[in-house]
């Protein structure tokens, strides 16, 4: 008893831990178990909510206002994690239930090149919505909480390259450069804006604007992703397959 007493408050710690943000990179897996109606109504779900980021970025362009509003208002509708902000039992609910969901669908998901190829894609869509609603401090505690350690330039270093960082960063004005963090990484870890000149490059670095640290963390948590599947596809989904019928659900997308 004191056993199964001491096991219940360490995945409480675990989960009162892990679901104090709206935004994970699903690094932990779930500790507890589920009724088989909850597995199959948390695999629903999820996929419903994949279709809707699938959809939306079919209708509109991706990222742009349209297409943020758009997808805002849907999410809300879903009972999902939507705002940082908010807070409480129905939040905390919201939040287990975005990562118990992934897990699911990350071994139904994991099976083929084409499944994968759809479910990093749609998951990286929601990532990266989710991450740009955001306010600056909430991105960087979870910068932190992941240890994310990407250098942040000190002001002097900004106020001496201002006029060079504006000029190589779209929208990015000198009010921008002073009252947000701009980072520095290894140029190679940030091709896509050095291949579509939105950052400054010096020294073999690449000065990242604070709206533009997305592109990075994205890149993180499609790797991290992309590992986690195959990891699945290799020693989880076959024990599943031949237990619960998860892997139908994989089918509704189409």
């Amino acid at each position: 008893m004191q056993f199964l007493g001491r096991r219940k408050k360490l995945i409480g710690n675990f989960q009162n831990d892990l679901y104090d943000q709206c935004l994970q990179f699903y690094g932990q897996p779930p500790l507890e178990n589920i009724s088989l109606s909850e597995f199959e109504s948390f695999a629903v779900e999820r996929l419903k909510l994949l279709k809707t980021v699938e959809n939306v970025g079919v209708s509109c362009v991706k990222n742009s206002e349209r297409y943020t509003k758009k997808l805002d208002a849907e999410i809300s509708s879903l009972n999902f994690p939507h705002r940082a902000e908010l807070g409480g039992i129905s939040e905390y609910e919201k939040r287990r239930k975005d990562h118990i969901s992934h897990f699911i669908l990350r071994l139904a998901y994991c099976q083929t090149e084409d499944l994968r190829r759809w479910f990093i894609q749609q998951e990286m869509d929601l990532f990266r919505y989710r991450f740009n609603c955001l306010h600056s401090k909430h991105k960087t505690d979870f910068l932190h909480k992941n240890n994310l350690k990407y250098e942040t330039v000190s002001a002097e270093e900004k106020k001496n390259l201002k006029d060079k960082l504006i000029a190589s960063s779209y929208g990015l004005s000198g009010t921008k450069v002073e009252e947000h963090d701009v980072y520095k990484v290894p140029f190679q870890d940030a091709l896509d804006l050095v291949r579509t000149r939105k950052v400054y490059l010096l020294a073999g670095n690449a000065y990242i604007p604070h709206h533009e640290i997305v592109t990075i963390v994205l890149n993180d948590f499609r790797t991290r992703l992309s590992k986690a599947l195959a990891v699945s596809n290799k020693i989880g989904a076959h024990h599943l397959h031949g237990e619960m019928n998860v892997v139908n659900f994989k089918g509704r997308h189409y």
